[in-house]
């Protein structure tokens, strides 16, 4: 890794103490500056260069140097932004162009420092032909510029960002595309009068921040959790390590409860809520709402999940949402009324000795013959379960006044089953699904269908389903600590 130095060059970075011995035309009468052009060319003059270098002051850079490199070497190098206008803009202004003053700081940092093992080579001088007093130009110039710098090996960095020289479009540009570039490498730099060093300035690290505050927010709103704490990981230097805790074990919950993992989700916060104050109770909340992580409590958890789905338009997951959800009502319902499986985990089929003491109401449902084979094993390709064998046997069962809740239950279903059929032309047909898509096949907008799960969902296990999910409840967590609450 190599130190830069950036430094934009302004018609003050070239000083004397007493211009009397110059032409007055180099003067500037009304500034009491050197004429940036004319001063430079007149001073790079080999005879006037040995007859004035030793006087010559350069109060910006060299308080640069007296902070980062009082003996600047080798590992060093320099990087001058000057302007060199057209002949076709108007003289005053041309007159006020820095390149000659560039050059002969170049010339001038050279013979100061090559006893210390500066070369000429390690200093150069970037130019730009555009107006230095348009924001836009500067814009297109710097960015255009450093990216290049910045990919060099060995990598630059530290780089320090001189904003003391230059006009001020160049000193806001080299400010913000460089703290873009360069990140958290870049350090910037301001001179003042009173004081004989530079001092840095903590102006990246909080734009920084701010960026990767706004970053966060965009990707949260996505509930693309993995990725932010990725982003956050990169970037925790940023933030205090209280918050980056905090931040870090709620997008942990995030990635967990998104998948299923309840039990990883609870544990989450464990370690970091010692670190909370005002926000300890939100914490806790969130850590209540899964102490129950039954099947029944993940049958909740896909309806949000659904929600996630249509908010970020994957209707693929989306339609498998509604799927698992149909399948896994139907299971637990079939349980309560004391269906039995084949396998209790897999639930793929119905177990032979429940199948065959209620034959009669299965063959009712066209599901099973009148009599018993005289191999039971002969019906295990009708024992298979799927929603539409499940939906027609909880119906069955399910014909006694204390049944109403199951019954509205499948009216439910019914309605939340209507466009699950499109997964079929994903998976086999590859064909895209929208949301037009999806509302057509249901018969009702992707709204609806929410409503229909939270309605069946309440119905089978008597617990209202809030509308908002609980992620967007999250995502204003995040929101603030990365404010600095906690």
């Amino acid at each position: 890794m190599t130190t830069y130095l950036l430094a934009n060059i302004g018609t003050r970075d070239v000083q004397m103490d007493s211009y009397d011995d110059l032409p007055p035309e180099l003067v500037n009468q009304k500034t009491g500056m050197l004429v940036p052009r004319k001063a430079g060319a007149y001073l790079r003059e080999k005879e006037q260069f040995a007859r004035f270098a030793s006087s010559l002051r350069l109060p910006m850079i060299e308080k640069a140097l007296r902070l980062i490199a009082p003996k600047p070497d080798a590992n060093l190098r320099i990087v001058l932004f000057a302007t060199d206008q057209p002949e076709s803009v108007k003289e005053f202004y041309r007159d006020g162009d820095t390149i000659l003053f560039a050059e002969l700081i170049k010339d001038l940092l050279f013979e100061r420092y090559k006893a210390t093992g500066v070369s000429k080579k390690q200093i150069e001088i970037r130019l730009t032909s555009s107006n230095p007093g348009d924001y836009d130009q500067m814009y297109e110039f710097y960015t255009k510029g450093l990216p290049g710098i910045a990919d060099r090996t060995p990598a630059p960095n530290p780089v320090y960002l001189l904003i003391a020289g230059g006009t001020p479009q160049m000193n806001t540009m080299l400010l913000l595309i460089g703290t873009e570039v360069f990140g958290p490498r870049a350090i910037p730099l301001y001179v003042s009068q009173d004081r004989d060093r530079a001092r840095k300035l903590d102006t990246v690290r909080l734009l920084y921040r701010q960026a990767l505050q706004r970053n966060l927010e965009v990707i949260l709103q996505a509930y693309a959790y993995s990725s932010a704490l990725k982003l956050l990981d990169e970037s925790a230097g940023y933030f205090d390590s209280e918050i980056v805790r905090l931040l870090r074990a709620a997008l942990e919950y995030g990635i967990a409860r998104r998948n299923l993992d309840l039990e990883t989700a609870t544990l989450a916060f464990d370690s970091a809520i010692t670190f909370t104050r005002d926000l300890r109770e939100t914490v806790a909340s969130f850590q209540q709402e899964l102490e129950d992580q039954s099947e029944q409590a993940k049958l909740r958890e896909t309806i949000f999940l659904a929600q996630i789905a249509e908010q970020t338009e994957n209707w693929a997951d989306f339609l498998n949402r509604l799927f698992r959800f149909s399948e896994g009502s139907l299971q637990l319902l079939a349980e309560r009324l004391g269906v039995a499986w084949g396998d209790a985990k897999k639930r793929d089929s119905y177990k032979a000795s429940w199948w065959n003491s209620n034959r009669a109401l299965l063959a009712g449902l066209d599901l099973a013959t009148p009599e018993p084979p005289a191999n039971l094993e002969d019906e295990n390709t009708a024992r298979q379960t799927n929603r539409k064998n499940m939906r027609a046997i909880i119906a069955a069962l399910a014909t006694e006044p204390e049944h109403e809740s199951i019954r509205q239950t499948l009216d439910q279903l019914v309605v939340v089953d209507q466009p699950v059929s499109l997964r079929n032309d994903i998976v086999h047909r590859f064909t895209p699904i929208s949301r037009d898509e999806v509302e057509k096949h249901a018969g009702m907008s992707v709204a609806d269908l929410l409503s229909a799960m939270r309605r069946a969902y309440q119905f089978a296990f008597n617990q209202i389903v809030p509308e908002e999910s609980p992620y967007d409840s999250l995502n204003r967590l995040c929101a603030d600590m990365l404010k600095g609450a906690r």
